[in-house]
C-alpha cells in the first residue's frame, strides 16, 4: 500500500529493512561473539552513519543554492547530530582494538563506499558554503559576531563547524582502529551493498527525516544482534560454571551500549512534531515495541535467562574471584534497558502527545501505554531481585512528579495540546479507518530460549 510520498511499511520488520541488516550480518567475516565480530558490526553501522550524512549534505547544498537557509540549518542540525553518533561508535571501535597487538593492520576507513559517497557531499556542500561567503550581501563574520541560536544563518555556520571538528575525530579513530580479515576489501568485509540497500530501500517524495529515523533504529538493531549472541553465550557460560568466559563475551557486549543509546537522542532533539507528522502514514501499522531482538530476546527473554543463570551461579560459586565482575554486568544490563525505555519515552510524548491520542497499532493513550510498559517491567525486575540494593523506580515516583504531574507545570499542557494536533492531522488513526481499521499484523514471536 501506499499514499502521496511512497510505501507504507506493513511490519516493524520491512519498515527498518531488517532483511538486508540480517544479511548484511550474515555475511560477515567472523563468527558471532568475536572482538571481529564487534569491529565489523561497528564499521558496518559507521557505513549506514555515513551515506545518512552524505544525504542531508546533499539536501543542505541544495538548500544553499535556492538560499533556503532555514531549511539548510534544519538539515545540518540532523548532520551534527549523526557525527555525534559516528564519534561514539569510533570511540567504541578503539576500545574494542586495544585487544589487538600493535602491529595488527589498521581500518582503511577512507576506503569504505559509503565514505566515498560522504567526502563527495561534504565538497559539493563546502563548495556551496564558499560560494555565498563571496557574495557581498552575505557576511559571514557579522553573523558570527552579532547572531545566536534563534538565527538560521548562525545555525548553519555553527552546525557546519562542529561537524567538521566532530567528523576529524571519528575518522582518526576509526583509521587508529583495527582492520579485522585484512586479506577481504573493505566493501566485502563489510556487505557494503546490503548496508547501502538496507539505508536506500524505502524512499519517501520530498523533504523529510524518514530515511534518517529508519537509520537511527537500524544501527541499534544491527549492534544488538551481537549482543544477543554474546549473552546467549554467557548464558550457557554461566550454567556450567565458567565464569571467565561469560564475564569474556559480556565485556564485549557492554561495549556496544554507548553507540546503541547514543541513537536516540539525535531523534529527540531534531524530529519535529511536524516532521514527524510527515511521515507518520508511512510508517503503517508498526511500533518500536515490535522489534523483536530489542523488546523480546534482549529486554526480556535473554535478560531474564541471563539473571537466572548469574543467581544460581552466585549461590554455588560466590567466591570466585570474577564473580562480582560477573554480577555487575547484570547491573549495567539493567541500567542499558532502562535508559532505552526512558529515553524512548520522549518519541511519543513529543510526537503524539497525550489527552487519548491512539498510536499507530490502536493503543488508547500511546503515551501512557508506553509509560505503563515501562513501569511494569520495572516492577518485575529481574535484577532487582538478585540484588536488592538496584531498584528501578517507577515513573510516578521521585521529587518532581508531583509538580510535573499537577496544574502549575507546563508538561500536561505540552502533551494535551501535542495530542490535540495528532488527532486532527490523523483522523483514520484516530478512529481506526482505511488502512488503520485493519488489524495489527504483529504477534508475539517464539521464546527464545538458551
Amino acid at each position: 500500500m501506499r499514499n502521496h510520498r511512497g510505501v507504507i511499511a506493513e511490519h516493524y520488520h520491512a519498515l527498518q529493512s531488517l532483511d538486508s541488516i540480517n544479511s548484511a550480518r550474515a555475511a560477515m567475516a567472523a563468527e558471532p561473539g568475536t572482538r571481529s565480530a564487534l569491529l565489523i558490526g561497528l564499521y558496518q553501522s559507521v557505513e549506514i552513519g555515513l551515506h545518512n550524512v552524505a544525504q542531508l549534505l546533499d539536501r543542505a547544498a541544495g538548500c544553499l543554492r535556492d538560499r533556503d537557509i532555514a531549511a539548510c540549518a534544519v538539515d545540518l542540525y540532523w548532520v551534527r547530530s549523526f557525527h555525534r553518533v559516528l564519534v561514539r561508535l569510533s570511540l567504541a571501535a578503539r576500545r574494542v582494538s586495544a585487544g589487538w597487538d600493535d602491529e595488527a593492520p589498521r581500518w582503511t576507513v577512507d576506503a569504505t563506499p559509503a565514505f566515498a559517497d560522504f567526502l563527495g557531499s561534504l565538497r559539493s556542500f563546502d563548495g556551496e558554503l564558499a560560494h555565498l561567503a563571496d557574495q557581498p550581501e552575505i557576511d559571514l563574520g557579522a553573523v558570527i559576531a552579532e547572531r545566536t541560536l534563534d538565527d538560521a544563518w548562525f545555525g548553519v555556520l555553527h552546525c557546519a563547524r562542529t561537524a567538521n571538528h566532530d567528523a576529524r575525530v571519528w575518522s582518526a579513530n576509526l583509521a587508529a582502529s583495527v582492520r579485522p580479515a585484512p586479506g577481504l576489501a573493505p566493501e566485502q568485509l563489510l556487505a557494503s551493498d546490503l548496508v547501502r540497500q538496507a539505508v536506500f530501500e524505502h524512499q519517501l517524495r520530498g523533504h523529510t527525516y524518514f530515511t534518517q529515523f529508519r537509520a537511527l533504529h537500524q544501527i541499534p538493531e544491527l549492534l544488538v544482534r551481537e549482543i544477543n549472541d554474546r549473552v546467549e553465550m554467557a548464558i550457557r557460560s554461566a550454567r556450567v560454571g565458567d565464569i571467565t568466559a561469560a564475564v569474556d563475551v559480556l565485556d564485549g557486549a557492554e561495549e556496544l551500549f554507548d553507540p546503541i543509546e547514543a541513537c536516540l537522542p539525535p531523534i529527540v532533539d531534531n524530529l519535529s512534531t511536524h516532521d514527524y507528522h510527515q511521515i507518520r502514514e508511512n510508517l503503517g501499522l508498526t511500533s518500536g515495541s515490535h522489534s523483536v531482538s530489542l523488546r523480546f530476546h534482549l529486554f526480556t527473554e535473554l535478560y531474564e535467562q541471563l539473571i537466572e543463570a548469574i543467581a544460581g551461579r552466585t549461590a554455588a560459586d560466590g567466591d570466585h574471584p570474577l564473580m562480582p565482575r560477573l554480577r555487575r554486568h547484570a547491573v549495567n544490563l539493567n541500567v542499558f534497558i532502562f535508559s532505552w525505555r526512558d529515553m524512548h519515552l520522549h518519541l511519543p510524548r513529543n510526537n503524539l502527545g497525550g489527552a487519548e491520542t491512539k498510536s499507530l497499532t490502536g493503543s488508547q493513550d500511546a503515551v501512557r501505554t508506553v509509560r505503563k510498559m515501562r513501569d511494569n517491567a520495572a516492577s518485575n525486575d529481574p535484577v532487582a531481585r538478585m540484588e536488592k540494593r538496584v531498584q528501578v523506580p517507577s515513573s510516578a515516583v521521585g521529587p518532581l512528579v508531583e509538580y510535573l504531574d499537577g496544574p502549575e507545570s507546563s508538561d500536561g499542557l505540552l502533551l494535551t495540546e501535542t495530542g490535540k494536533v495528532t488527532q486532527a492531522n490523523f483522523r483514520d488513526v484516530q478512529e481506526r479507518l482505511n488502512v488503520f481499521s485493519q488489524p495489527c499484523p504483529f504477534s508475539r514471536p517464539p521464546r527464545r530460549v538458551v
